[in-house]
């Protein structure tokens, strides 16, 4: 008899393992997919921004007041370099929450430090300030700032034009 509880103790011990397993299974795999779904949306956001980046930024000549509104928009984007050379030769002006290094390809964006530090959007529509100042009707050439290997979009440089 003896033996026999010990079966059926073992046979109850095994039902309700596999029990757990199929309620974790269950609960498990609409996560997964759940997971997956997410991530699929954010490279699908992800590659949509990069194509209307490509599509508005990409080597075209725009107004300063583009220039001012593209750079309100995304200036509270944490991986955004935003570069604007506000006078022709003059100092290139950092905007975003991270920087560049002044080119068109980086490997990654850069932190600031306490030799680099970040310019004040408003600083753009102060005319008191003829080094930092973007006139509305001024002409800028944009181009978009890529990773090294040129597979991602990292930010938007605008260079003023004579």
């Amino acid at each position: 008899m003896d033996n026999a509880q010990k079966a059926i103790m073992i046979g109850v011990g095994l039902f309700v393992t596999i029990l757990i397993i199929a309620a974790v299974m269950l609960i498990v795999n609409p996560a997964i997919n759940l997971i997956n779904n997410a991530t699929n949306r954010v490279t699908n956001l992800s590659e949509a921004l990069q194509n209307q980046l490509t599509q508005e930024y990409d080597d075209v000549t725009v107004t300063g007041a583009k220039v001012i509104s593209t750079v309100q928009l995304y200036s509270t984007d944490q991986n955004m370099i935003l570069e604007v050379q506000a006078v022709t030769s003059g100092d290139i002006l950092e905007l975003g929450k991270v920087r560049g290094d002044g080119t068109t390809s980086i490997a990654k964006p850069l932190s600031y430090d306490s030799s680099n530090v970040q310019t004040k959007v408003s600083a753009l529509s102060d005319s008191t300030n003829p080094s930092t100042y973007v006139p509305a009707s001024a002409r800028y050439h944009a181009e978009l700032i890529k990773s090294s290997t040129g597979d991602s979009v990292l930010g938007i440089k605008f260079t003023r034009v004579k």
